[in-house]
């Protein structure tokens, strides 16, 4: 799908606006700008959080453009031109919910730290406020993500009072001239490796002494196991309907079986990998939590956490404990190579943040959620 601009597209004697092509596969050259953008990411990360390890890959681009059942995501590029072809400056990213939150918009603008200050993000936000009216969304959720010394002299806080970021960050400069209010604020943290083998040991010991007998775990690369798979659906259900939300306006997506089965999908054809521990209550039979690590061969350096839920009703075993130090086990025998681990948690979980906290965990950065009227 090739995403179509709601306004015409400005430009200038030095860039301009476009369509970025869908290719069919990232050797097709077409795929100029999936790579570019990838390069962009990978340029302005570094800049602005100090390492690219959350930029994406052109493969992950082109698998996340391909799959949009439950998110349709437009795009658009600013580009300018160079010798061997056009060369992407800055990237503009909308994603619009399908099962739910039919009046958000979500969107995202990157520009290239040597082409900022010449009005292309301008342009690509106007582009994307644009677009979202053009779909019918009333609202627009815009995430400003910062680097470990995101909280300056000046600094900005949610409505709830927890969490703050650097007033003088220029996403959060734009966010505000556009009228968008700091709703949530969210930390990224970072746990270098190894961990001590004896220190895993010994979480998971005292985990599995207040879990007692009333629960055991199951570990499982992909694909989840037939078995498991609608409970596991059920716990990320679970995640998203109980997870902090601040003042964040929106409501949970949906998650069920075949919503997991196309995710698996595209995570192998990202080349991703994972691993999961959960806990199942032995009593019922029923799956209560469970924890994902998930890492790419393309970039051997890095992990990233990805969800981690407790049910409600087996809260104050800890089971988060006990899940995650077993993947961290299991994951120091997959990756033993791997350097770090990436986590995310509203600043509004301090749960969760206790538990990351005391396996070692550092901030290391974050995100700022805007959100407001179109």
């Amino acid at each position: 799908m090739t995403s179509t601009s709601a306004v015409p597209a400005p430009t200038t004697s030095a860039w301009r606006l476009l369509d970025p092509p869908h290719p069919s596969s990232i050797d097709d050259p077409d795929a100029w700008a999936y790579r570019g953008i990838a390069e962009l990411h990978e340029a302005a990360e570094t800049a602005d959080l100090g390492n690219a390890d959350s930029a994406p890959t052109p493969l992950g681009i082109l698998v996340s453009m391909n799959n949009q059942d439950y998110r349709r995501r437009l795009r658009q590029v600013a580009v300018v031109d160079a010798p061997d072809g056009p060369r992407v400056v800055g990237s503009a990213l909308l994603n619009l919910f399908v099962r739910s939150n039919q009046e958000l918009a979500i969107g995202a603008v990157v520009v290239h730290p040597e082409y900022r200050r010449q009005g292309i993000g301008t342009a690509l936000t106007e582009w994307a406020r644009s677009t979202a009216r053009a779909e019918g969304r009333t609202s627009v959720l815009a995430p400003v993500d910062f680097g470990p010394e995101g909280a300056g002299r000046e600094t900005l806080a949610p409505a709830s009072g927890i969490g703050e970021v650097s007033a003088d960050l220029p996403g959060v400069r734009l966010a505000q001239k556009l009228g968008l209010t700091l709703q949530l604020v969210e930390r990224r943290s970072r746990i270098d490796l190894p961990v001590l083998p004896e220190a895993v040991s010994r979480f998971e010991a005292e985990a599995r002494a207040a879990a007692g007998d009333a629960y055991r775990v199951h570990t499982w690369t992909a694909p989840t196991p037939e078995e498991w798979i609608e409970q596991y659906a059920a716990l990320e259900q679970a995640l998203v309907d109980d997870e902090p939300r601040g003042g964040l306006d929106i409501e949970s997506d949906v998650w069920d079986v075949d919503r997991i089965r196309g995710e698996e999908a595209a995570i192998a054809a990202k080349g991703d990998q994972y691993v999961v521990t959960a806990a199942e209550h032995v009593a019922t039979g029923e799956l209560v939590a469970m924890t994902m690590l998930m890492w790419n061969d393309l970039r051997p350096d890095h992990t990233d956490q990805q969800a981690t839920v407790v049910t409600k009703a087996h809260r104050g075993h800890r089971l988060g404990m006990l899940v995650k130090a077993v993947n961290l086990r299991e994951h120091a025998r997959l990756r033993p190579d791997t350097r770090r681990i990436y986590t995310w948690n509203n600043e509004e979980n301090p749960h969760m943040l206790a538990i990351n906290i005391a396996l070692g965990f550092v901030p290391a950065g974050g995100s700022a959620e805007f959100q407001g009227p179109l």
